[in-house]
This record gives C-alpha cells, structure tokens and sequence, in this order.
C-alpha cells in the first residue's frame, strides 16, 4: 500500500474545512486507499493551531485521530533533522527527516515555501501540494477507465 506523509498544514486545511483537497486526501486516506502517515511533532502542531485559531475544527481534528488509521511516527532525533538545516528551515526539517525516515512515497503539504522542488530533489522524496496529489489520482483514474 502507497504511504503518503501529510505535514500539519495539510491536516488542519482538511479538518478546517468539509471541501478542498486536504480534505478529499483525509478522506481517501479514510477509505483505504493509502496508509497516511504523521508525525508526533504534526499532532502537536495540529491541536496548538487549532486549539489557538480554529477551535471550532479542533473536535474533527480529534475525530480523524481516532477514527482514521493514521500511522503515527515518532519524531525523529536531532542527527536525522539537522542534516537538513541548510536546504529547509529549522522549524520545517523534522517534518522532512521523520517523512525520509517513514519511507513515504511522497509528502504532502501546502507550504510550498519552504518544500520546494529543490528540497525535494536533495531528499529524494516527491513532494506535493494536496491538490497536485489529487489530480495525480484523477489522471491514475482517467488512464485505467480507458
């Protein structure tokens, strides 16, 4: 089964709001169709922005963490993250070393600042916003119907 690690941008766009594409991922993670992996450092970051800015999503946020089959990695030491330091920024860099230490297929995320197709060739990883995820599976789709 495909592994796709989603950061907490792309968990809190998809509990925030009941459309979009973070929330289509959520949901096709939901019924089956890849494992989605986090980390412990997303859920923190998940329920501290959403406790602080979006309180209202915070009981759907609660309900994916039980309900979904997240597989939840620890977070990675010190010596896997800083590696990392010269290519992303501090904050963002345990998310890529716990993301290459799970051996995700790709990472998705909406912070296309900061994951950039320069961070993605030097980790080796495909990096994704939810939307180009999305329209990835539509043209997987559109090819097997034909």
């Amino acid at each position: 089964m495909r592994r796709v690690f989603a950061d907490s941008s792309v968990i809190i766009a998809g509990a925030a709001s009941r459309k979009g594409a973070s929330r289509a991922v959520l949901m096709m993670a939901e019924i089956g169709l890849f494992q989605l992996v986090i980390s412990e450092q997303v859920v923190t970051e998940c329920q501290n922005n959403l406790s602080k800015k979006l309180p209202a999503a915070l009981p759907v946020f609660t309900a994916l963490l039980t309900q979904m089959n997240l597989e939840i990695q620890l977070d990675p030491p010190l010596s896997a993250s800083n590696p990392w330091h010269t290519i992303i920024e501090a904050k963002d860099a345990p998310i890529l070393a716990a993301a290459i230490l799970a051996q995700v297929d790709r990472l998705l995320s909406l912070n296309t600042k900061d994951f950039t197709s320069e961070v993605a060739t030097a980790s080796g990883l495909t990096i994704q916003t939810p939307a180009q995820f999305i329209q990835e599976i539509r043209e997987i789709v559109t090819l097997g119907l034909l």
